[in-house]
């Protein structure tokens, strides 16, 4: 089972690649404990202030970052190739099919059980039970619960699955948040059935991962799975889910060194700084593309209570623990538009369209793709000015839970309400321009 932590790998929880030579090697507490030098150049002392201190600091945040998720993949099979461990050319699906184990699913297929601590220990555990003895089925975090560093993570699921025992035997199990990503996973359990004979599109070189011919929510057999997809069913979703709990271990990696980065300065231009950075690598993160076909889907949502919900007269809207569509409750009444401020074609677009009023809508939201282009010497907020000044209401920056909560995949990108059928309906609209 394989488990990624800073500069090494806790080899006991072992990543399919190395899975031969990793599987003798008894996990102790010494190797889940951290070590006093990761190999960092870190500041101390008098230096923490300067920013080049600062620099290096960031420097090694960005490498835990890059450590923490599918870099370390990579780099391990490279030294596996150095070592003989892997022969030069094999395929995801030679590696697969020469791992130690057994497979139900027919060669060069796989699957990817993307789950979180959200589940409960006991779901938890009788999924990892059940699949323990098999080489085609693997486990996939986003990230660590929070409050908890990688190493306590580690010794959370051996306690978990393993209790009193010096190992983990026959599981595969890593943090992969580039995952959850590309295949835009935010429930679990979610069943990713894999074809490593051909490639995941738009996928990064080196990514262990395939083309996903199949997927399931709220269902986690796999093999029941590959057996609708053979009656031409390859999207299967049931209510039984959770949402994810797990961060992305890159944001998370980012955003802690900045909090600790900024309380080591009390310049503010240097904290605003940092900030405006911060934004822009997040924004590029979501590499939102201009749209290149016209597209309209209507989106649908699910909602688990976790406690009670009441109206404002205390009456009970829904129960805790029951699954709803939000709209039955609380019809959706918004109109969004995002767009990239720095095409002008997109921000006349979304000011032509908002000349045409649409029914059922109670306010209008405006959120960007990119922090806006300014001249020299102007901050990023005067270019977010300038458009709020345009448009005469507030402008907001895309984050991860909106893009993923509307499933927002281009700009411009128009959601809104319509009547259909004496229901209202959320549509999402992509216009090439």
């Amino acid at each position: 089972m394989g488990f990624l932590t800073r500069s090494a790998v806790i080899v006991s929880l072992v990543t399919a690649p190395l899975a031969a030579a990793a599987q003798d090697y008894p996990l102790t507490r010494q190797d889940v404990t951290p070590k006093r030098d990761y190999g960092f150049d870190i500041p101390v002392g008098s230096l923490l202030p300067t920013e080049e201190a600062m620099a290096r600091y960031r420097s090694m945040a960005e490498e835990i970052g890059r450590q923490s998720t599918q870099e370390t993949l990579r780099a391990l099979r490279a030294k596996g190739l150095e070592i003989g461990v892997l022969p030069p050319g094999e395929t995801p699906a030679e590696v697969l099919a020469a791992a130690p184990g057994t497979a139900r699913l027919p060669a060069g297929l796989r699957a990817s059980i993307l789950i979180s601590r959200a589940m409960g220990e006991a779901a938890i555990t009788d999924l990892l039970e059940s699949y323990r003895l098999r080489k085609d089925v693997r486990f996939v975090f986003r990230g660590v619960p929070a409050g908890m560093s990688v190493p306590e993570f580690a010794l959370w699921l051996k306690e978990l699955v393993a209790p009193g025992e010096a190992q983990i035997e026959n599981l595969n199990i890593i943090i992969d948040p580039e995952l959850f990503e590309l295949s835009g996973a935010t429930l679990a359990p979610t069943v990713l059935l894999e074809d490593l004979n051909a490639p995941f599109p738009g996928a990064p070189a080196g990514l262990d991962a395939g083309l996903i011919v199949a997927r399931s929510e709220g269902i986690s057999d796999p093999d029941w799975l590959y057996a609708q997809m053979l009656k031409g069913r390859t999207d299967e979703r049931s209510p039984n889910v959770v949402e994810i709990e797990e961060e992305d271990l890159r944001l998370r990696a980012e955003r802690e060194a900045a909090l600790v980065a900024a309380r080591l300065t009390r310049d503010a231009d240097v904290i605003r700084q940092r900030y405006w950075d911060r934004t822009v690598r997040e924004l590029r993160r979501m590499n939102i593309p201009p749209a290149s076909a016209d597209r309209l889907r209507e989106l649908q949502f699910l909602f688990r209570a976790e406690e009670p919900v009441t109206d404002h007269q205390g009456r009970t809207l829904a129960l805790k623990g029951e699954v709803f569509q939000p709209g039955d409750v609380l019809p959706f009444d918004r109109r969004i538009f995002v767009f990239n401020p720095n095409s002008p074609a997109e921000v006349d677009f979304v000011a032509a369209r908002m000349q045409d009023r649409r029914s059922g809508v109670s306010r209008t939201l405006l959120i960007v793709t990119a922090l806006p282009q300014t001249q020299p010497g102007q901050q990023p907020w005067d270019g977010l000015q300038a458009i709020i000044d345009r448009f005469g209401i507030q402008l907001f920056l895309l984050n991860d839970q909106v893009r993923e909560a509307f499933s927002i995949e281009a700009s411009p990108t128009e959601i809104f309400p319509e009547t259909h059928a004496g229901r209202i309906a959320v549509f999402s609209r992509e216009t090439a321009l």
